[in-house]
C-alpha cells in the first residue's frame, strides 16, 4: 500500500470513527470529488462494511437501502464533469449509507433491480417526531370567491363559469376546459371570471388551463387566471414558483405577470422562481424563446439560459444547469453549491416547518440529489453526516451548529 492509499485509509477510519478533524473531513472529500482512487475509495468502503458486521449497525438494512434510493444519482447521464460516480453494491448499503451525505459533493450510482425506481415514490412509515413531505395539496378560489380544497374533493365536475368547465382527474390534475356550446371570450380583467389556485406548505398542483397550456406550481406558490382566455391574449399571474408547458398559438400571446416583471411567450416551455425570500427571480427557458420584460429592460432568451432579475432591478442573463432548476417538478431536490440557508429554505417550504438557527450559521455548501418523497428525518440524517448538528422538535426544524 502505496503513501497515498495509506493515507486515504486513515482519512476513511477517522471519519466513521467520528474523530477526524473538519480539516481530514475536507481532504477526505477533497480525494472523493477529484475521482482518483475510485477502486480504492470502493475497496475501503467494502472493508468498513465488513468489519461493521458484528457492530451495532450506524442504520437499520431498510434505513440504509431507503437513504440510498433517496438520494438520486439515477438515470441520469448528463452530470457534472467534477462529478464522482461510484457502483456501490447493495451488500455495502450499511457503509454507503454513511457517506451518502448532500455535503460530499458526488453522487452515488447502485447496481439495483428494477424495484429501486418504485421505491422513490414510496414513503416511509412516519416516525415519531417526523414531518411527512409535502403533496397534492391546493385550494381553487372562484370568481364569485367559494373556495375549494382540490386534495379534499373527489375527481370530477366541480364547477362552471359561464360555458367554462372545471373538472378534477382521477390523477388529480386541475383541468378547465370549454363546455358543450364552447366557452366565449371573457375579458380578462375585474369584472372577468378570475380564478386563482394557490399552494400551501408543503402543497404542489399541476393545472391545464382554458387553452391547454399546462403549468405545475410549487409548494407556497399560486396563479391568477380566467376561466376563458379573450381573444387577444392570455394572462397570467404568479407569485412563488411555477413551471410551463405552453400551447402554441399565434394570434394570442401568452403572458406571465409576476412582481413587477412579465415573460412574453407563444408556445414554450420554461421556470419562473419568483419567491420573495429569495432576493431574486429567475426565468429559465426549456424549449422555444421568451421575451423577459422588467421595468423599461428586456431580455429574449435562448434555451438553457436563465434570466435573474436583481433586486437592484438590472436583468442578469446567464445560462444554467436546466435539469436543476426543474428537478422540483420531477420531485427531487438538486443542490449544486448551495449553502445551508438556501437549503432550509427549499426544505421549509415542502415540509412546511420553521427553521430556527440556534447558533451560528453553519458555512457549508451542498451538492447532491434527493428525493422530495422521504420524510423529514431522512434529509436530517444526511445533514447529521455532512457535520450539520440538527434536530426535529414537532414542525420545527433547528440547526444547532
Amino acid at each position: 500500500m502505496d503513501e497515498t492509499a495509506r493515507r486515504l485509509e486513515d482519512l476513511f477510519t477517522r471519519y466513521y470513527n467520528g474523530t477526524a478533524t473538519p480539516e481530514e473531513r475536507e481532504e477526505l472529500m477533497a480525494y472523493i470529488r477529484t475521482a482518483k482512487d475510485n477502486e480504492l475509495i470502493e475497496k475501503f468502503l467494502k472493508n468498513r462494511w465488513s468489519n461493521s458486521a458484528s457492530e451495532d449497525a450506524l442504520f437499520t438494512p431498510e434505513k440504509s437501502q431507503h437513504m440510498l434510493s433517496s438520494i438520486l444519482a439515477t438515470a441520469r447521464q448528463k452530470e457534472e464533469r467534477r462529478t464522482t460516480v461510484f457502483r456501490i453494491n447493495w451488500r455495502y448499503s450499511a457503509a454507503a449509507a454513511a457517506l451518502v451525505v448532500l455535503g460530499l459533493g458526488f453522487w452515488w450510482q447502485f447496481r439495483a433491480d428494477q424495484q429501486t425506481s418504485n421505491q422513490l415514490a414510496v414513503q416511509q412509515p412516519q416516525q415519531p417526531n417526523d414531518v411527512s413531505p409535502g403533496g397534492n395539496r391546493a385550494l381553487l378560489t372562484l370568481a364569485d370567491g367559494s373556495a375549494i380544497e382540490l386534495d379534499r374533493v373527489g375527481s370530477g365536475l366541480l364547477a362552471r363559469q359561464g360555458a367554462a368547465e372545471i373538472r378534477k382527474t382521477r390523477d388529480g390534475i386541475l383541468v378547465y376546459s370549454p363546455g358543450g356550446n364552447r366557452a366565449k371570450a371573457t375579458p380578462a380583467g375585474p369584472d372577468g371570471r378570475m380564478n386563482t389556485l394557490t399552494t400551501p406548505k408543503g402543497g404542489q398542483y399541476e393545472v391545464s388551463l382554458p387553452d391547454g397550456s399546462k403549468v405545475w406550481l410549487n409548494a407556497s406558490s399560486s396563479i391568477r387566471f380566467p376561466s376563458v382566455f379573450p381573444a387577444s391574449e392570455r394572462r397570467v399571474e404568479i407569485t412563488g414558483e411555477a413551471y410551463f408547458e405552453v400551447a402554441k398559438n399565434k394570434a394570442r400571446p401568452f403572458r406571465v405577470k409576476f412582481n413587477t416583471s412579465e415573460v412574453q411567450v407563444l408556445g414554450t416551455r420554461f421556470n419562473v422562481m419568483a419567491y420573495p425570500e429569495e432576493g431574486a427571480s429567475k426565468t429559465t427557458l426549456v424549449e422555444g424563446a421568451v421575451r423577459i420584460s422588467h421595468r423599461q429592460q428586456q431580455t429574449a432568451l435562448k434555451p438553457g439560459q436563465q434570466a435573474v432579475v436583481l433586486a437592484s432591478g438590472k436583468i442578469d442573463t446567464q445560462y444554467a444547469s436546466v435539469d436543476q432548476v426543474i428537478a422540483w417538478r420531477n420531485g427531487i431536490f438538486y443542490f449544486k453549491d448551495a449553502g445551508i440557508e438556501e437549503v432550509m429554505r427549499q426544505l421549509a417550504r415542502w415540509y412546511d416547518v420553521e427553521i430556527q438557527f440556534a447558533g451560528k450559521i453553519p458555512v457549508r455548501q451542498f451538492t447532491g440529489k434527493i428525493s422530495r418523497n422521504v420524510n423529514l428525518s431522512e434529509v436530517t440524517n444526511m445533514l447529521r453526516y455532512a457535520g450539520v448538528d440538527c434536530r426535529i422538535e414537532g414542525k420545527k426544524l433547528i440547526i444547532d451548529s
